[in-house]
């Protein structure tokens, strides 16, 4: 496994999952939790988004074949919706998805780990999108992009035990701040996506 690529991977995921993004959803979805329930739920959208993620990683390029979707238009599709996201997130300094119906979802605390937290969450369109295009572009990679998903859920779960703590040294701004960093990362991801699709697709 080489560090550079790997790196070359686990960063543009890591940007795209944005686990400081997915805190204010988590923290208001288990409020008033037991620390064994919180647990459950953490566990239950960990598996989920693994379970996704390596699922598209190993199938996606297959499915796209049988469909015939090129992945050159993935990644422009997938870029653009990577620049869509990028927008909000510097834009409002949080994901869209997890700024909406808080309180209905709160209502179903049940299913929460598997529908929102686990997709989507952690496997989002963006997440599912950009680890069929690293596939394609890093074929030969693909325990590197394994290990980086894995890596990068089960980090994400160590932020959502530790919510209460980390909410409590980043305060609500550091945490907008953040965000809107990560946000400006995957823009920069999704041009940069979106031009490889182009140039591979005309063969520049």
């Amino acid at each position: 496994m080489d560090l550079n690529t790997f790196l070359h991977i686990f960063i543009p995921l890591f940007a795209v999952i944005d686990p400081f993004a997915a805190l204010p959803l988590y923290m208001s979805l288990t409020a008033g939790l037991s620390e064994g329930q919180r647990r459950k739920i953490v566990k239950e959208a960990s598996i989920t988004a693994i379970v996704l993620l390596i699922f598209f990683e190993y199938l996606g390029i297959y499915i796209l074949d049988f469909m015939g979707i090129s992945i050159e238009a993935l990644m422009i599709a997938g870029g653009l919706l990577m620049l869509m996201v990028s927008i909000e997130m510097v834009k409002e300094g949080d994901k869209p998805r997890s700024t909406n119906k808080k309180t209905a979802l709160h209502e179903e605390t049940g299913d929460v780990g598997i529908v929102p937290l686990g997709t989507p969450m952690l496997a989002g369109p963006g997440a599912i999108s950009l680890v069929i295009i690293l596939m394609g572009k890093y074929p030969g990679e693909s325990v590197s992009i394994a290990v980086s998903i894995i890596s990068i859920v089960l980090l994400t779960s160590l932020i959502f035990l530790g919510a209460n703590y980390i909410s409590r040294i980043m305060g609500e701004k550091g945490a907008r701040a953040f965000t809107r960093v990560m946000g400006l990362l995957v823009a920069a991801f999704a041009v940069q996506y979106i031009l490889d699709g182009i140039a591979q697709y005309f063969g520049i």
